[in-house]
């Protein structure tokens, strides 16, 4: 089998040259022309690099784990977790490294024992997990690993990257004040109390009682927020606003509004919140918060490659904004 050194003198460069242009890990520090004689000198020898031997060296797998804890959607349907992803292995494959994806599942709280293999077993170089939930066992068996680690979302860490969700909760229920809606229902969720808080202190900021607005809790499916929606219009039939927790519960409640009669935003508006590529061609487009989800997996990267080389990023707070769209408008009832 042709080695590294092989592929090296075929292209008239250092063997460290060719490794790390076949590695992908310094893409900028050669030129065009040196890359192309590597690659083609590569392919003319049918050189296959060992990774594992590669990491026995190197002391990288060049492997970065992707975690998203299985509460009630696996990563592949929960389409703010994809968004996520995709940033991730796109900054990974610019880089040279992989990813794994990893959705665990926390029975009673209790961490899979395959699991913490994975973590423990020396096959990562870094971890980013999904943290929009109670993760506590693994932030536990984490914190007590070697191990580079970004955490999404609103669980405790210190090194974090999250949306200011109480910003994003006070633009959602401003928006609606604004447009005159006083008759307001809420499709919360059970995990994200700081979106809540926003909610409360901008319709407390009116002088209005908070306790007084009826609210359904979701699951942040589409599902639940149909049901959300059936249950808040049963109770509420006056209601002329509908504040989601997220877009999915969002879409799914103004499928259920239309069912039974009700057009938005003629009749009921309805805000959401993520700004998920999807809600901008739903019918009616969906007003929402984008919270640059886009950039997630990339700026997420970009701190674990920093705590890899032994640094120490800052934690990220991304600000909110209002995506305003075609399915709110102001009161008329």
């Amino acid at each position: 089998m042709p080695t590294i050194r092989d592929v090296a003198d075929r292209a008239n460069v250092s063997v460290s040259t060719a490794s790390r242009i076949l590695s992908n890990a310094s893409r900028a520090k050669y030129a065009e022309s040196t890359r192309e004689r590597v690659l083609q000198a590569s392919a003319a020898l049918g050189y296959r690099p060992n990774f594992a031997a590669r990491a026995l060296v190197s002391g990288q797998t060049r492997i970065i784990g992707a975690v998203v804890p299985r509460h009630r959607d696996t990563p592949f349907t929960a389409l703010a977790s994809l968004q996520i992803l995709s940033g991730i292995e796109a900054y990974c494959s610019d880089h040279g490294y992989h990813v794994l994806i990893s959705s665990p599942k926390l029975a009673g709280g209790q961490l899979d024992p395959h699991f913490a293999n994975l973590l423990s077993g020396g096959y990562l170089d870094g971890v980013i997990v999904d943290g929009h939930s109670n993760i506590e066992p693994i932030v536990e068996f984490l914190s007590s690993l070697d191990l580079p680690v970004v955490l999404l979302g609103t669980y405790p860490f210190p090194y974090h990257l999250r949306s200011d969700n109480l910003q994003g909760g006070r633009l959602m229920m401003q928006h609606l004040l604004t447009l005159n809606h006083r008759r307001i229902g809420l499709i919360a969720l059970p995990d994200i109390k700081e979106r809540m808080r926003g909610v409360r202190l901008a319709w407390e900021a009116q002088g209005f009682d908070f306790d007084a607005l009826p609210v359904e809790v979701g699951n942040f499916s589409e599902t639940s927020g149909e049901e959300a929606a059936k249950r808040l219009m049963s109770r509420h039939p006056d209601l002329t606003g509908i504040i989601a927790f997220n877009d999915r519960m969002a879409l799914g409640a103004i499928r259920r509004l239309q069912a039974l009669g009700f057009r938005v935003p003629q009749d009921i508006s309805v805000v959401g919140h993520d700004d998920l590529p999807r809600s901008q061609h739903s019918n009616p487009p969906l007003t929402t918060i984008n919270h640059q989800l886009s950039d997630w997996g990339g700026l997420a990267m970009d701190m674990l490659m920093q705590l890899m080389h032994g640094g120490h990023p800052q934690p990220i707070v991304l600000k909110p904004r209002l995506a305003l769209r075609q399915s709110t408008a102001a009161a008329r009832r």
